[in-house]
This record gives structure tokens, sequence and C-alpha cells, in this order.
């Protein structure tokens, strides 16, 4: 009789899952499911009601869906038992935040809640708390020294507290039917086990949460706003778990939907840039990971404290227990890329790609590929999503300067992939200039894997070496290797005792290292320049974008 892990990521358009023999290592299976309604902007799907700009919504019953579907799918490819389902890991785009009720209920899921957005999840790039985080930056900057102390000094509008912020001041009566308010990644885990659970990770970035200390004492929270009060004691409320913590084991019900059994341990949440670490077999201090997608997360690994600006975050045990997790990132990378696949190229492009069997990024990135650094004319700014870190501000916009009637297409596209390398250098910069020494970058996800000419440009312009982990799905596998621990911490045969066992048995060794070209190096330091000035010119004083915006 075999033992297996399982892991689900939830990402932002579908939940990826994987199955991992507990002895040997080797995946048994893996499976994808598409959320039905993906994202959820513009206007919502079941009714003609519009959503504003920078609303960014999601259904959670598709959620459920995929991971029933999932696991069913699983068990059958990989002809693995039920009964042989030993633990099961979770993770999830992050922060991603809803309203329920003490069952679990969603309350987008009642009928009188149906119509209103504030009621559905608000997906991590749900951007439209802008001015609720801009309010509680402004007080807590004069009345705190954790802010600066924890989260880099400043609130992204994709935190807790501006999304549960948001939904008092516009919609009280949601507000207050609420039990709870559940990040995704704690939301999946009430649903499987019937147990109010969070995770001290995903608090710790998201959530004003300092281990040791809490979260921030009530009378901050009154003076936001006096509905807060009480929050943590109430909506917020539930047992604090540590990444690879046993939350608890499946419900009958969903063990009957996932087709698998009781018996199955199910470890507390993690968020999916974060679990990238016990993903890729990283759990060494002073391991910078790029996780590149949609977004890209820098997961820092260190085993000090030491604050300083432009952070996102430190949380203690915030990737792996006993080193501190450091954040940063930037809000959008491949969703650039997609935006100009999808808007700026012409026709012709698309015609070439079908006759090359390529995507049109495929296709667009061979042409780039072959443009060496600084003979563009051109530079850009990475901030389309706004601007996550170094400076936390969703006023921000994109920006493209040195345009002339003879740029091509792929030239543009080049520069937008450059710039968004150069924001990742700002941060990296930052972390060093700032005495937090960085030994190893690494970058994973799809990016990653998939876009060997975008890690060569990576490793050129930070002149130094990034290593690319040969792991598919590198989130499922962190959150199989979270459910291991779970197993292990349960007593239960066939677990680990601590990440760094679960992930020499689990996580393959193959690596891909992309080492700088020297000439490269120089060459792109020019452009980087440009890209600095552009960044302190626009950055520094956000009101030319600001007012754009508005």
């Amino acid at each position: 009789m075999g033992s297996y892990a399982f892991g689900f990521d939830f990402g932002t358009l579908s939940c990826r899952g994987i199955a991992i023999d507990l002895e040997t290592g080797q995946v048994a299976a893996t499976a994808e499911e598409k959320y039905a309604h993906g994202v959820i902007n513009g206007k919502m799907y079941h009714a003609d009601i519009p959503l504003q700009k920078d609303w960014n919504l999601q259904d959670p019953m598709d959620w459920l869906f995929c991971i029933c579907q999932i696991s069913k799918r699983m068990l059958k490819d990989g002809n693995i038992r039920p009964e042989e389902v030993k633990s099961i890991g979770t993770d999830f785009t992050s922060c991603t935040l809803l309203p329920v009720k003490k069952d679990g209920t969603p309350l987008c899921e009642l009928a009188e809640f149906r119509d209103k957005p504030n009621a559905w999840p608000k997906l991590w790039k749900h951007h439209g708390a802008q001015k609720y985080a801009e309010e509680i930056e402004a007080y807590a900057k004069e009345h705190t020294t954790w802010l600066k102390d924890y989260f880099g000094g400043a609130v992204s509008s994709e935190w807790v507290f501006p999304k549960l912020l948001q939904v008092l001041r516009e919609n009280p009566e949601i507000y207050d039917a609420a039990d709870y308010f559940m990040e995704a990644v704690d939301y999946i885990v009430m649903a499987l086990t019937g147990r109010v659970t969070r995770c001290s990770a995903a608090l710790g970035v998201n959530c004003f949460f300092v281990k040791g200390q809490g979260y921030p004492d009530p009378e901050f929270l009154k003076a936001i706003d006096p509905g807060l009060t009480d929050v943590t004691e109430t909506k917020l409320a539930g047992e604090i778990l540590t990444v690879g913590d046993p939350a608890g084991h499946l419900t009958e019900d969903m063990a009957a939907r996932m087709g698998l059994t009781t018996e199955a341990v199910v470890a507390a949440g993690h968020s999916d840039g974060a679990v990238a670490g016990c993903g890729a077999g990283v759990t060494e201090s002073g391991s910078m990971i790029l996780v590149m997608g949609t977004s890209t997360c820098h997961q820092m690994m260190y085993k000090d404290y030491h604050a300083f600006e432009g952070l996102c975050s430190i949380a203690a045990d915030g990737m792996v227990p006993g080193l501190y997790g450091y954040e940063s990132g930037q809000p959008a990378t491949g969703d650039i890329f997609q935006w100009f696949a999808d808007t700026g190229v012409p026709e012709r492009y698309y015609r070439e790609a079908e006759e090359k069997k390529q995507s049109i990024l495929q296709y667009l990135g061979e042409l780039a590929a072959k443009i060496e650094p600084g003979t563009t004319g051109l530079v850009a700014l990475d901030w389309f999503n706004g601007n996550r870190s170094i400076l936390s501000n969703y006023n921000l916009s994109g920006l493209i300067v040195g345009l002339t009637l003879d740029t091509r297409t792929e030239e543009i596209y080049r520069t937008l992939v450059e710039a968004n390398i150069f924001g990742s250098k700002r941060i990296l910069d930052n972390y060093e200039e700032n005495g937090v020494p960085i030994s190893y970058i690494y970058a994973v996800g799809g990016i990653a894997r998939k876009s060997p000419w975008i890690m060569q440009m990576c490793a050129d312009a930070f002149g130094k070496e990034v290593i690319v982990p040969l792991v598919d799905n590198v989130p499922a596998h962190g959150a199989a290797v979270c459910g291991a621990v779970a197993l292990g911490k349960e007593g239960k045969g066939g677990g680990f005792a601590t990440f760094k066992e679960a992930t020499e048995v689990m996580i393959p060794k193959d690596r891909q290292v992309y080492r700088p070209d020297a000439e490269k190096t120089k060459a792109y330091a020019k452009v980087y320049e440009a890209y600095k000035k552009l960044y302190d010119m626009f950055g520094k004083d956000d009101s030319f974008m600001k007012n754009l915006r508005k």
C-alpha cells in the first residue's frame, strides 16, 4: 500500500494539483482545472452589474469545484486508492479576502448579497481599496513604529485591512453580516476541515500581524474606524498556525466530494509566493526567490531580522519555520506581456507566429532575444498595475520613453521585459543597500521555466547567477511538502519532521544555472541608469501619474 501527499496550488486563473509518493518522491499524477469565471472585472458575470476600475473579484465556488475535480482526476490517473492519500497541502494567491458565515458559506452565495460586489472575494490584485490603504498608512506612519519595523513603512491596497475597511465603509450591512473575513489560504482549509485556522505566514505579510506581538491594538483600529475596534477578536478570530502545522482532517462532505477519506491530514494554508521556497527545495538563509508569473513575488529567506524601507513585510517563519521571510514584489509581469500581445501587436505578427506554430509571445520572444541590450533607444517603467515594491503606490502607471517612427514591435516587447527585470533589480539592490546580503538568486514559475532568454537577461542585468530549479509546478510541490510535514507533526507514518527532510525526498535536485555575460552586464548598466532616473522622476512625486489616472 502506497502513501501519497496531495498538493493544490490556487493561482489567479486556475488550480493545479500534484500527487507525490512520500516514499520515493516521485510524482504520481498532476492535473489542472481553470476557474469557470476566471478573474471577474468590468462587470459581474451573473448580472449586468458594472465594476469600478481596479476591481478584481473571484467566485469561491470555482475554487471548490476545481479542487474536487483535480483530486478525483489524480486518483484515477495515478492509480491511487483513496486511503493511500495521507496528507493535503494548499497554497493560494494572497491576499485574496472574502466574507463568510460561521458555517463557511461565502456571503456572495446568499441571495441578499449576490448582487453586491463587496460580498465577493477580492482577488490579490484588487486595487479598489487604494484610498483606504492611504488612509491607514497616513495614520500608522504618525502613530506606530511597527509599520516601519515590519512592513516597510507602507500599506498596500492588496492587504487585509484596506479591503476590510472598504467593505465596512461602502457596505456596512455586509460587514455586519460576515461572521469572519477569511484570507483564501485559510478559507480553503476551513472548507476542507470545518475549522477556522489562520496561517501566521500570510498574516505576517498582509494583516499587520507580528509573531510574539499579535495584531495591532484595538485603540489603533478604533482610531481608523470604530467599526474595526474588535475585529481581530471577532471577524479575524481563529487558531493561528505555523506553516507545516496540521489544521485538521477532511470533513465527511469534502472527503466524499474529493473521493478521499476523512483520515487525510490537512496542513495549514500557505501563500503561493512564499510556498515557492519549499517547492523549489530551497531552505537556506540568504536565498532570494523570484516567483515569476502573472506577477513577480520576491521571497527572501534570512536568519536575522533587519528592518528597512521599501519592503512589503518581514514575517517570522514566513516561508519555512526558523527563518524570517522577507517579501517584496511587482504586481504585473506576465500580465504586462499579455496586455501587449492583446493590444499592441500588428496582425502580421500573429500570422507569422501561426505559420511557425508558435504562440504570439513565443514568436515575439524569439525576435526580441536577438536584440542586443542598449540598442533600442527605449526605456520603460513596469508600473502597469502600480508599484508594490519599493514604492508601494498603486496610483503609478506604465511608461515607455524613446518611441520613434522606426521603433519595431519586438523592440517594444523587449523593452517591457527589460523594464520588469529592472524593477526586480531595483528591489534586489534595495536589500543589499540596506544590509541584507543575497547569496543566491532563484527563479521559479512559468516564465522561469518557459523563457530561457528572459532568464539570461535577468542574469546579465543583475550581474549575478540566476538558478532555475527544474521543478514543474513549484507551488504545488511546496503545498505537498507542507502536507507531508503536517503529517509528520501529527505523528502519522510517512510524514517528515522538518521541511529540510521533506524537500530532500520530495523535490527534484536538477537545476539550470544562467551566468552573466560581462559585456552585456555593462550595456544593461547604462540602460538601468536611465530606468532609475525615470523611477525617481515619477515615483518620488506621484502627482503627475495620479492626476492622469483621475
